[in-house]
């Protein structure tokens, strides 16, 4: 089974957070598309400022392929919490995934 690590990008330094397969998947709803390189599928922006926030509401919101004029309002796991939590406490914004 593979193992999944998120590195930040600008500051080399800090040891790697590991991640699970589910969560790997789910780190699209916490950045958002225009913020994103579609030349490195493998990484991600995450505005601090976005990532603060979505800790302070504890939600986020998706937009329904069956119903795209309406949002529905998510509350966020534990284990995204967490994550959200290592990327605001570390002040990271540009984060790589790698597979091991």
């Amino acid at each position: 089974m593979p193992r999944y690590f998120v590195s930040s990008i600008e500051k080399p330094e800090i040891e790697p957070f590991e991640i699970t397969a589910e969560l790997r998947v789910q780190l699209q709803y916490f950045t958002t598309g225009e913020t994103r390189d579609p030349e490195r599928l493998n990484e991600y922006f995450f505005p601090l400022l976005r990532s603060r926030e979505l800790l302070e509401d504890g939600v986020f919101y998706m937009v329904s392929p069956l119903d795209s004029q309406n949002q529905s309002e998510i509350e966020i796991t534990l284990e995204q919490e967490i994550f959200l939590e290592w990327i605001v406490e570390k002040g990271i914004e540009k984060i790589r995934v790698e597979e091991s």
